[in-house]
């Protein structure tokens, strides 16, 4: 099977798409106690809710931080300086 040029280009601008898509959004479990101090830390780093981050329902008496991947880094690092409990997904 021989392919040609722009068939081959249109498989890799496909492949380039699917990895781009998959690993947009992290989420990190989180104790309810720490809740406040996550809210204060993302109105200090001025992110939009429903857009750069949301909050969802966990096991037991934990929430799901899911997290856009751009401010992981960022926020990991405040978090861990508030003494916030955090678990990856």
């Amino acid at each position: 099977m021989k392919l040609t040029r722009s068939e081959l280009k249109e498989i890799i601008r496909e492949e380039i798409k699917k990895i781009r898509t998959e690993q947009k959004r992290v989420q990190f479990s989180i104790p309810m106690s720490d809740q406040r101090a996550v809210t204060k830390v993302m109105q200090k780093l001025r992110l939009k809710s429903g857009k750069d981050y949301d909050y969802g329902v966990g096991r037991g008496s934990t929430f799901v931080l899911d997290l856009d991947t751009k401010y992981e880094d960022r926020v990991l690092e405040l978090l861990i300086k508030n003494r916030v409990r955090v678990n990856g997904l």
